[in-house]
């Protein structure tokens, strides 16, 4: 691959004027439209042609009636994604026309205090959010155009250069999977622990695919969807317990020895109390699925006397890089998550796809 060099370089063929975009109306209104292509602006900017843009749990709670995650109608939706660079502005450093990247639509400021004492998911610039009256993420794809488009406009240190051999659609799970390593990192984990999945959707089954990639022997997810528990089962998973069935709590000791799980991952928003019945004395349980509306009844004595380590995570923790090498090395069974890869022109269906649960990781193609 080429580095850019310090004042080049512009588009190494002239763009179109117009593109169809994916527009976010609000109140579970999207509207596929024309729209400008972007074009540089700021001197560090880049415009990628848009090789892959995924659905996300968050998209879906967005178009929720009433949304459960803030956004912005007017803007461009989706906010993960890939493609190929096809202009640049002159401080776009180590960057060029033709390198293909993938976007960290987070990424820290590595300047303000969180960033200078290593927590990035936390960065005051990131978090001054112009659009709302409380500290949020100023994600592109919510509160400005994203990815559903065949070209987008992002800043260079949002783009990480990848190889040409990975396809896009795998690509588009690096923010994912970064953010799954940053909370299972901040677990622990280790080859002997016995852990729980609670939750089969994109995210649980990257998490079961990341801890037997890291060795731990005993991985059970908890998940009803028929379908997506024979996925899990392709990619990993030792058991899967559907809840509609069986009592999870039951099948977890019964299979654990009587013992309970050393982790716990509750990758769905409403398992917290799950997560603790299910816990091993002095567990670590990580919470990564987002529910505003979800309120947990557990006991605060349970916590005390099994010395329970309950850890929220949010967002990746300089986990993108880890991520992408991952994603690079072809270990992963990543096929097993993207269950389907449309047209742009059938976004209708693939967020239908998603809400009912059918698919896993659905991605487009523009």
């Amino acid at each position: 691959m080429t580095n850019a060099q310090p004042g080049a370089t512009l588009a190494a063929t002239a763009l179109p004027t117009t593109m169809p975009a994916v527009i976010f109306r609000g109140e579970g209104v999207l509207s596929l439209e024309e729209r400008p292509v972007p074009a540089i602006t700021a001197p560090d900017d880049i415009v990628i042609k848009v090789g892959a843009v995924g659905i996300c749990g968050s998209d879906l709670h967005a178009l929720h009636t009433p949304p459960t995650h803030p956004g912005l109608p007017g803007v461009i939706f989706g906010h993960e994604f890939c493609g190929e660079i096809v202009a640049t502005g002159p401080e776009a450093r180590g960057l060029a026309v033709g390198d293909r990247v993938a976007v960290d639509q987070n990424p820290p400021c590595g300047r303000c205090g969180p960033c200078r004492d290593g927590n990035g998911n936390f960065c005051e610039p990131l978090f001054d959010n112009p659009h709302l009256d409380i500290p949020w993420p100023n994600t592109p794809g919510f509160f400005w155009d994203g990815g559903m488009a065949e070209y987008v406009k992002v800043p260079s240190y949002f783009a990480y250069r990848v190889g040409a051999d990975v396809p896009w659609e795998h690509l588009v799970l690096a923010e994912p999977l970064g953010c799954v390593l940053n909370g299972i990192g901040k677990a622990g984990v280790a080859v002997g622990d016995r852990a729980v999945v609670l939750g089969g959707g994109p995210m649980g089954l990257l998490t079961v695919i990341a801890l037997k990639h890291f060795g731990v022997e005993q991985v059970i997810l908890v998940e009803p969807a028929v379908k997506r528990a024979e996925v899990a089962r392709q990619a990993g998973a030792d058991l899967v317990i559907n809840p509609a069935a069986a009592g999870v709590r039951e099948e977890v000791l019964a299979a654990t020895g009587g013992r309970g799980a050393t982790v716990v991952v509750e990758a769905v928003g409403n398992q917290l109390d799950t997560a603790v019945g299910v816990a091993a004395d002095r567990a670590r349980i990580v919470v990564l699925g987002i529910n505003n509306s979800y309120r947990a009844n557990l006991s605060a004595m349970t916590v005390t006397i099994k010395e329970l380590r309950i850890l929220g995570s949010f967002l990746m923790r300089y986990t993108m890089r880890e991520s992408l090498d991952l994603i690079q090395s072809g270990e992963l069974p990543l096929e097993r998550v993207v269950s389907h890869v449309l047209p742009l022109s059938e976004v209708h269906h693939g967020i239908s796809l998603a809400r009912a649960g059918e698919g896993l990781k659905i991605v487009f193609k523009p």
